[in-house]
């Protein structure tokens, strides 16, 4: 294990450390033990990552599979790993970089015997889930308007992702949609094992019952993984805490990067809380804060920061940038959702009639798919194109096209 090197401008000349900034260089040198690093959005996150794992193959002679680093989708893993490359060569290109859930099935497929599974056990996907709880819900005559196939799928995954059994939910309802809900939780965990399956919260809550349950299994795969990295930490749920905890409590050479600000996957189980969870677990850890941006300027990060700093419990932060001033942020207050929609295609017209600005250089937001069809209405009344980015256009939705056939045949009942 090599110590090091001092912060000194050497130092910032080295390969892996050259176009960081002192913080990022920080983040990257730290020694062996916990780190937190808060990192603001736009402050350079993922390449503190990947040249942090670089780092510890090239300068501290860690082997490429004692590495283990976690991220929350494919594709980050993928390009998570690839720049790591980019950095080291190809000993990285077989290292432990995956999503949580391929990581704990890459476990519970050397470990699965130990829980009583077949190695060779199925993954149901969200769709095979979906369509079990649907059996389920029917075998069961439960009212399919008080309980959707997908709520009370929703149920089950929210009480696994925050280590609640079929036979704990069970124990614990209290009220009789809670004792439904834990009767369907325990027939789809029944034919789960029947067809010798688990779904994609399963591969979480079997990795931490193998960790609690086979102490050998633990002891093994923390002597594998001498580091651990976790990606957008404020993303995990309980169970993914739990299975970091756990890897980590040993050697406690773990380093989460996150940011509470950012947390917005809530719905989905994620606990912004497991930040201060890592802060109690590792005591002795060392907090950097990432604060400088490179994706906006200076007005934008003021309004955002203004905002923000009113969120209670949240870390002390406060980004900046070197791209001072930008373009002052107009606020518009409509009078309802009609006005809305007009004000944007109008302010867009003038963009593009007046500013000489292309369509694909306007992004249109707006928080629920809802929202966006009043706005997509008056972009096609302005003959505007547009396409809708991680979803389907209003119109084009199954659900709103069955509607619309049912307003046509009762206009029209030659109209097939």
């Amino acid at each position: 294990m090599y110590d090091c090197l001092p912060m000194t401008d050497s130092a910032a000349d080295h390969p892996l450390l050259r176009g960081l900034n002192p913080v990022q260089r920080e983040a990257v040198m730290a020694p062996d033990g916990p780190v937190l690093v808060i990192a603001g959005a736009g402050s350079g996150k993922t390449r503190v990552l990947t040249h942090r794992i670089a780092w510890l193959l090239a300068e501290h002679g860690v082997w490429r599979n004692e590495i283990l680093a976690l991220t929350f989708t494919n594709k980050a893993a993928g390009e998570m790993r690839d720049r790591v490359v980019e950095l080291v060569g190809p000993q990285a290109n077989r290292m432990w970089v995956s999503t949580f859930h391929s990581s704990c099935a890459r476990i519970l497929r050397q470990d699965a015997g130990l829980l009583g599974y077949r190695k060779e056990f199925s993954i149901y996907d969200q769709a095979d889930a979906l369509r079990l709880v649907d059996y389920v819900r029917k075998d069961l005559d439960l009212d399919p308007k008080r309980f959707t196939s997908r709520s009370l799928h929703n149920a089950i995954s929210s009480k696994k992702n925050d280590l609640i059994t079929a036979s704990m939910a069970r124990e614990s309802a209290s009220d009789a949609i809670e004792i439904r809900q834990a009767e369907v939780y325990v027939e789809y965990q029944r034919r789960l094992a029947e067809a010798s399956a688990v779904d994609f919260d399963d591969l979480l809550l079997l990795v931490v019952r193998l960790f609690r349950e086979s102490p050998e299994a633990l002891n093994r795969w923390r002597g594998r993984f001498k580091h651990v990295l976790v990606d957008e930490f404020q993303d995990t749920n309980l169970a993914q805490w739990e299975i970091v905890r756990m890897l980590a409590e040993d050697h406690k050479a773990v380093m989460g990067v996150g940011d509470a600000d950012q947390a917005i996957y809530k719905f989905r189980g994620a606990d912004y809380r497991n930040i201060q969870r890592f802060e109690k677990a590792f005591p002795d850890l060392s907090t950097i804060v990432l604060e400088q941006n490179y994706r906006s300027t200076q007005n934008i990060l003021s309004a955002a920061n203004a905002v923000i700093s009113n969120n209670p419990g949240r870390s002390p932060k406060r980004l900046w940038t070197e791209q001072l001033g930008g373009e002052l942020i107009l606020r518009y207050l409509a009078e309802d959702e009609q006005d809305e929609a007009s004000y944007v295609a109008n302010e867009l017209q003038r963009l593009i009639d007046t500013d000489g600005v292309r369509h694909s250089e306007i992004a249109i937001f707006y928080r629920t798919n809802a929202q966006s069809r009043v706005i997509e209405e008056k972009l096609v009344r302005n003959g505007v194109p547009y396409r809708v980015i991680g979803g389907t256009k209003f119109y084009d939705r199954r659900e709103v096209k069955d509607v619309l056939g049912y307003l046509r045949a009762l206009v029209n009942p030659d109209d097939e």
